[in-house]
This record gives C-alpha cells, sequence and structure tokens, in this order.
C-alpha cells in the first residue's frame, strides 16, 4: 500500500489555468473544504509550499503580480483553520530555515502541534530566494552547501528547544500549588557556529514532541540533509527510474547517518491527466497542453533556480554547463528529460505541473502508480496543485481514490 497527500499553496496561483473554481482563494472556506475532502479521501497530509518574496528575477515584478505568482498568504494560521474542521489529516507548512529565528518557529509548531492534537509537520527549506534576502535585510545571500550546513544546526537547535520540557513535567497539583516539576525543564545553553539559545522554550512538551520533518531537497546535499534529518522527502522526477534512484540514495543516507533506512518516507510528485476513459484523457490533455501558460511556466522556474531565463533561447535546449546557486533539484530535473528538450518543453511541464506524466482512464492511472511504486520503493505520492485547483482534487478525491481502494493500494 502507498499514502496520498495534497501539495498546494495558500494563493492564487494558477487562478486562471485550466480548472477553475467559484471559490475566493482570499476567505477560509476553500481551504477549509480542501481539508474536509482530503480527509474523506483517507489523505495523510496536506502540504503548503510558500515564497518570502514577490519575485524580481525576471527584471522586474510586474510578471510575477500579473500573474498573480508566489503571492502567498502565511500557511500556518490557515492550516490552524483547517485542523479545526478536521480530526485525522496532517499538515505540513514550508518554513524557512534561513530567515525564521529558530526559537520562534520551535515555539510557533509545538504550539500548533497542541492546538491540532498532534498533527503537525515541518516542510523544511532553505530558501534560494535572492529576493526573499532582501527582504530580511541580506544584499548577499548564502551558496547552496552552505545553506545546508546551516540547517544542520537549526534541526539541532529546534530539537533541543522542543527537547527542554520533559513529557511528565506538568504536574498541575492543585493542593501543593505546583504547576511542573522545575527539575524536568531545562535551559539548554546552545551554542554553534551560527545559532545562540538558551532556552527552556515556553511552550510545554507537544504531543508528538517533534513535528514530523519533511524536506524538500533532492540534491546531493539535500538528500544528505533529509537521510540525516528528515522523517518524510518530498520530490518531483519525471520517470520511475528517477524514483528508484532516489530512493536508493535516501535510503543510504539514512543509514550512513545510523538511522533506520526506512524510517525516511518518500514521496513524489504527480498531477495525472484523467478522465472516464483513455481516450478522454488524451483529448483532455491535448486541450491542457494547448492552453498551457508558457510564460508562467518560465517564470516559476526562473524563480525555482534563481535565474532570469528570458535570457535563454525558449526553442533551444539549456546550456550544458549552466549552473545555478537555486534549486539545484531543478535543474537536475531538466537535465534527467530527453535529450534535445527545449526551454519551451521545460516550461511548459511546470505550468502544467506534469512532472511525471501520466494520462488515461482512472485504472490506468491506477495501473501507473501501483507499478512505480512497486519498482520504485517509495512511500507516497502527492498530487501538486494550487488551491484554486479545488475541481481537479474533487476529482482525484471522488474517482481515483476509490479505485485505488478497490485494489487494496491505499
Amino acid at each position: 500500500m502507498f499514502h496520498l497527500a495534497w501539495f498546494g499553496s495558500t494563493g492564487p496561483d494558477h487562478w486562471n489555468g485550466p480548472s477553475q473554481t467559484l471559490y475566493d482563494w482570499r476567505q477560509p472556506d476553500i481551504y477549509q473544504d480542501i481539508a474536509r475532502l482530503c480527509e474523506r479521501a483517507k489523505f495523510d497530509v496536506v502540504i503548503f509550499a510558500d515564497g518570502l518574496a514577490v519575485p524580481k528575477v525576471m527584471g522586474s515584478r510586474d510578471l510575477y503580480v500579473r500573474n498573480g505568482q508566489f503571492i502567498q498568504f502565511d500557511p500556518v494560521p490557515i492550516m490552524a483553520m483547517m485542523a479545526a474542521v478536521t480530526d485525522r489529516i496532517g499538515f505540513a507548512s514550508t518554513l524557512s530555515s534561513t530567515f525564521y529565528p529558530p526559537f520562534m518557529l520551535a515555539r510557533m509548531l509545538a504550539t500548533m502541534d497542541h492546538m491540532t492534537r498532534g498533527r503537525i509537520a515541518w516542510n523544511l527549506v532553505t530558501t534560494a530566494s535572492a529576493d526573499a534576502a532582501q527582504n530580511f535585510g541580506y544584499d548577499e545571500w548564502l551558496a547552496h552547501d552552505e545553506r545546508y550546513d546551516r540547517a544542520d544546526e537549526y534541526v539541532a537547535l529546534c530539537r533541543a528547544l522542543w527537547d527542554s520540557w520533559e513529557t511528565d513535567a506538568i504536574v498541575e497539583d492543585h493542593d501543593a500549588g505546583l504547576f511542573a516539576d522545575p527539575a524536568k525543564v531545562h535551559e539548554i545553553d546552545f551554542r554553534g557556529k551560527y545559532f545562540r539559545s538558551m532556552g527552556p522554550l515556553n511552550v510545554t512538551a507537544s504531543p508528538q514532541r517533534h513535528p514530523v520533518i519533511c524536506v524538500a531537497g533532492t540534491s546531493p546535499r539535500g538528500m544528505r540533509f533529509a537521510g540525516r534529518h528528515g522523517d518524510m522527502a518530498i520530490g518531483q522526477k519525471i520517470s520511475v527510474a528517477e524514483m528508484k534512484k532516489t530512493v536508493d540514495t535516501l535510503r543510504t543516507e539514512a543509514s550512513n547517518a545510523g538511522r533506520d533506512p526506512m524510517s525516511v518516507k518518500v514521496s513524489f510528485s504527480i498531477k495525472p491527466v484523467m478522465a472516464q476513459t483513455d481516450a478522454m484523457a488524451r483529448e483532455l490533455q491535448d486541450w491542457r497542453q494547448e492552453h498551457a501558460k508558457i510564460e508562467q511556466g518560465l517564470a516559476t522556474l526562473s524563480y525555482f533556480m534563481g535565474i532570469d531565463l528570458l535570457a535563454f533561447d525558449l526553442d533551444k535546449p539549456l546550456p550544458d554547463d549552466l549552473t545555478v546557486n537555486g534549486m539545484q533539484s531543478t535543474l537536475h530535473r531538466y537535465r534527467s528529460m530527453p535529450k534535445g528538450t527545449t526551454l519551451r518543453d521545460f516550461a511548459r511541464e511546470e505550468a502544467l505541473h506534469e512532472t511525471f506524466r501520466i494520462c488515461g482512464s482512472y485504472e490506468h492511472v491506477a495501473d501507473v502508480l501501483e507499478d512505480a511504486q512497486k519498482q520504485s520503493g517509495c512511500d507516497m505520492f502527492h498530487f501538486r496543485a494550487g488551491t484554486t485547483d479545488y475541481d481537479y482534487l474533487a476529482d482525484a478525491a471522488m474517482r481515483l481514490v476509490p479505485v485505488l481502494q478497490r485494489r487494496g493500494l491505499v
């Protein structure tokens, strides 16, 4: 069996895409209904992407503002509202180990874990955006691998803060007037290369003690980090072979870190084009390809990679010697595509979120997912779509999931 998740964003991304909705993305209804629908479909978690800037990587911010890209609410309060209308499903917010002070993040997630009765996860990112760095007062930003070196220390500090209260520290003895046992609440006096904190956390030990930590990076350094710290790893791969390679590497990295190799649960991005029949799905895919917003895909890739892709010819492959200080996994994804893939092809794929292409009937999609899971050894698939793609989520929940359940796959 495998697990399912929903990966979206708290904003209007793809508001003008193929799937339309009458919901107002600025109001809580859509987020709460997403949570209810995902829980009914037995998804394990809703994951929210996040960004900390309106990008300027393509020369100005105009394109991103015009298209409503990377205009995002803070995911944490939205997750609180979603948790209030559900009982079982988990919620993961993307939060940057680069810009959130560790004490603030540890306190916020411990609070959320209490308020959700132990259903909180942290999608840990190191943030590759120079625009975000400038929003927080930095003129220059760290190189890719050093961001992970810093994150290693960040996680160690957060874990120390979460452990600063022992699980049985609270006494609440009214007769003795004792709220908690001081001997079970500890200063941590953390002193590292990048961070310092005295502690203890002023939030008591939470239900999970540590929230589930999800790591999105699949660069070599990112996978080493995931092997050391991640409970879950998410990635975008174009083929089953690439999935298997990633799973094997993550298992090895976990083992190298002295952990059970199976303790890191691996999820891959999907957005199948689905319909009642294969022919209907192909017709839908042709329509989607024709109406893909190439400009939006190009803008997203530019932001992810940290370079202005308008400088390159859309109808030619990207240069073989191209390097980026942004998301290494995005460049690797392009390198793994068929030889001769143009920048236009890459931008179209990104605009449609069709990293691992699946097109066909619900039964066919189930065939592909079953085979991909068996061949790669992954644990989960997450549907990658915008919040305003609610109709797509409903289709997956009400038509695909029952097929998977009948087969005993979920």
